[in-house]
């Protein structure tokens, strides 16, 4: 008989729901609602998407811009072509901004207006035992025992962490598999609960050993930092289609730099209060958060700030002529 198995979902995947630029990216959602009886949700987790969905959508609607207006040459002012252009033009200005006032109102009235609030909703407030309500008396013995590991420094946190939600919610995910005797799966790509080598999620050491003294070394406990890659353990078809979403939406989360001025993006748009991109990297140099952009920068940061002092030579030729 196959062991059960249950499935934790970081926030961040849930509100990648969002940043889906494809049918495919809600279609993955629809099968995660196929499983809500094995997924552990916690009231935490939904304040935590709550309190990001706002910016998130936001976000996506900055790409929701009309294309730039084509201004041909005079003399063909009065072709139908430009006519029809300026048509094109008008249309899609005018269904872009019929796509924002759509936007606005899943921003004020998500329970009418959003499909995938719906459908987070309905997950989130399931009648079953993983989910964890704000009511429930045992939270009182979650929050305490997180308290704890938080202050001790234990995993899953992040560097820097001033609230202890990923330890509330791993605490739940601990009661949940010990009542059920079940297996865990946790779909997290923040570095929270293990890391990630060559596009592969490793558990962190001390999580793992902590799952085995408290729930059963023979149960097995998973990090996958895709949710396509997850829902195999649950026997749930996912298409290529939707395989292929997911990494473009991890891809745009960040986009590696290529050219001085995507370095200066970098600056100017996540670093804001350094004088200049060397300076940045230095000041944060022992920073782990930031290894993947040392790895980067290290080639364009070994070169010198200044400019070439001038050819010895040629100046004195100047002055000789």
């Amino acid at each position: 008989m196959a062991l059960k198995k249950l499935i934790f979902i970081d926030t961040n995947i849930w509100l990648d729901f969002y940043r889906a630029k494809s049918e495919a990216g809600l279609t993955l959602l629809g099968h995660v609602e196929t499983i809500r009886d094995q997924i552990i949700v916690t009231y935490q987790l939904e304040s935590e998407f709550k309190r990001n969905r706002q910016q998130v959508i936001i976000d996506a609607l900055k790409e929701l811009n009309p294309p730039q207006q084509i201004q041909p040459p005079r003399f063909l002012a009065n072709s139908k072509y430009t006519k029809a252009l300026k048509k094109d033009f008008e249309n899609t200005t005018r269904r872009i901004e019929s796509l924002k006032k759509l936007a606005k109102k899943a921003l004020v009235d998500p329970t009418h207006h959003d499909s995938v609030y719906k459908i987070c909703q309905r997950i989130f407030h399931g009648e079953t035992s993983l989910v964890l309500k704000r009511d429930d008396e045992i939270r009182k013995q979650i929050r305490s025992r997180a308290w704890r590991r938080f202050l001790h420094g234990n995993p899953p946190r992040k560097k820097g962490d001033t609230s202890f939600g990923d330890a509330f919610n791993w605490e739940w995910m601990i009661v949940c598999a010990q009542k059920e005797g079940a297996e865990l799966v946790i779909v997290s790509r923040d570095g929270d609960y293990g890391i990630n080598f060559e596009n592969k999620s490793y558990i962190n050491n001390h999580l793992r050993q902590e799952f085995s003294d408290r729930v059963d070394k023979r149960r097995n406990l998973q990090l996958y930092n895709k949710l396509s890659e997850a829902l195999r353990e649950f026997d749930v078809t996912v298409t290529e289609p939707e395989e292929k979403e997911e990494e473009q939406i991890q891809e745009s989360e960040f986009k590696a730099p290529t050219s001085p001025q995507d370095f200066l993006a970098i600056q100017n748009s996540l670093f804001t209060g350094f004088s200049d991109l060397k300076n940045l990297t230095q000041a944060n140099w022992n920073n782990t958060d930031f290894s993947e952009i040392r790895k980067i920068l290290n080639p364009y940061l070994s070169q010198k700030s200044e400019p070439p002092p001038p050819n010895k030579n040629s100046s004195d030729k100047k002055e000789e002529n």
